[in-house]
């Protein structure tokens, strides 16, 4: 079918209609009237792949990935000139926060791009494939679970590129025989990968740890690398959460930490903490942080970082952000959350207003649940919305990172 787009949709497909339905066009630049092959019919919405473009956008570029081409997962938007992928997805960030009822500017939503745009993942997943006694690593074709085998990524650093035909050699191994995919994690800036088998304990307990050099191993006794951030170093391992945009975290953080406003006497909460990157940044400016973290592990690596790190200002309390908050006393001046892409259960967002912190400053890989749990936030008066800033932590991709500001009003 012949259909004329409109917005691009957060996912990453543009908007089309037809007879009254929604249709989700992959692979189409707003403005753009394009051929399309229907792939899924659903009651309330279509989804359609574009074939052919008939009139293009004067932003649309050839993708310089073969594997884009040959239908890769990983990216969504490498037809897009970068310039146009900043400006779509400030848009599409202004459309959530209008669907939860939020008043804030589109001209003021500060945006956080990158000089250049690729190689920018230290961290990544990849899928083992086997096939007739050989094992290559890939991704998922769009939309299904089918393994496109690789041997190139742009967006991932160079470091874990290379790495990948020795570790599919090593994956050879019979040790390796369950394992389904391996993660990769990378510290700028050495020569240390590290390294897991998915699923955990599939195969020999050796199977997984650090990599000098890259030169596989069955037998690695080191299951954690150090990552530099700031100045500071930290210990992480392959369960641990680290944003994967390592030019782009210093941006983020930079910008949450200049919306805080921390001053010397101030008391924070650190919600959802991690492994205690942001953490660290905090506690340099504030009188005292206490941060709140579920993963047992990153509780544990949170507290070794903090002594290497010389935070002797910071308290991990392991928990639930919902359980954990009601049993801080005293007043809050900053709450910063960090929480999972599904964003904060809804008691989780009482318990972080009723700590009635002065400033809020909440970071988010999803604008939909950050629209949400924001406009939750400013029900009935308590906070009101002051900054907005997207920071692309995922170039080519459809995902957006943002950090807003929130100030007490009640």
């Amino acid at each position: 079918m012949e259909l004329t787009v409109g917005e691009l949709a957060h996912g990453g497909a543009a908007v089309a209609r037809v007879d009254g339905r929604v249709v989700f066009v992959e692979g189409a630049i707003p403005g753009e009237t394009v051929e399309a092959e229907v792939t899924h019919r659903r009651k309330d919405f279509w989804r359609a792949q574009a074939t052919a473009v008939l009139d293009p956008a004067a932003t649309r570029v050839d993708p310089p990935c073969p594997y884009f081409k040959a239908g890769c997962g990983g990216c969504q938007l490498q037809y897009l000139a970068y310039p146009e992928q900043l400006a779509q997805k400030r848009q599409v960030l202004h459309r959530q926060l209008e669907r939860a009822h939020l008043d804030f500017p589109l001209d003021r939503i500060d945006v956080l791009g990158m000089d250049d745009p690729w190689r920018y993942r230290i961290r990544g997943e990849f899928h083992v494939l086997h096939r007739g006694g050989a094992v290559s690593l890939g991704f998922y074709r769009k939309h299904t679970y089918q393994t496109l085998p690789i041997d190139a990524c742009l967006i991932h650093a160079e470091a874990i590129e290379r790495a990948l035909p020795a570790f599919a050699r090593a994956a050879e191994d019979p040790a390796a025989a369950h394992v389904t995919a391996l993660q990769f994690t990378w510290a700028p800036g050495t020569s240390d990968l590290l390294w897991a088998p998915y699923p955990p304990g599939s195969a020999d307990p050796g199977f997984g740890g650090r990599a000098a050099g890259w030169i596989p191993e069955l037998n690695l006794n080191d299951d954690s690398i150090g990552i530099d951030d700031a100045g500071r170093h930290f210990r992480v391992r392959p369960e641990a959460f680290v944003q994967v945009n390592a030019r782009q975290r210093d941006v983020l953080y930079q910008r949450a930490v200049a919306f805080a406003r921390i001053s010397g006497g101030d008391r924070v909460v650190d919600a959802y903490a991690g492994i205690g990157m942001l953490t660290a940044r905090l506690a340099a400016q504030a009188a005292d942080v206490i941060a709140v973290e579920e993963s047992p592990y990153a509780v544990r690596l949170g507290e070794l970082n903090m002594q290497l790190n010389g935070c002797g200002n910071v308290q991990y309390r392991r928990g639930r952000v919902e359980d954990a908050l009601g049993q801080i006393e005293g007043p809050i001046d900053v709450l910063v959350l960090d929480p999972p892409r599904a964003g904060c259960a809804e008691t989780a967002v009482e318990a972080m207003a009723n700590l009635r912190s002065e400033r809020m400053i909440y970071i988010s890989c999803d604008p939909a649940t950050l629209a949400r749990d924001v406009g939750r936030f400013c029900a009935a008066g308590r906070y009101t919305l002051v900054e907005v800033a997207f920071v692309d932590m995922f170039p080519q991709t459809f995902h957006i990172e943002a950090v807003v500001k929130l100030e007490r009003s009640a």
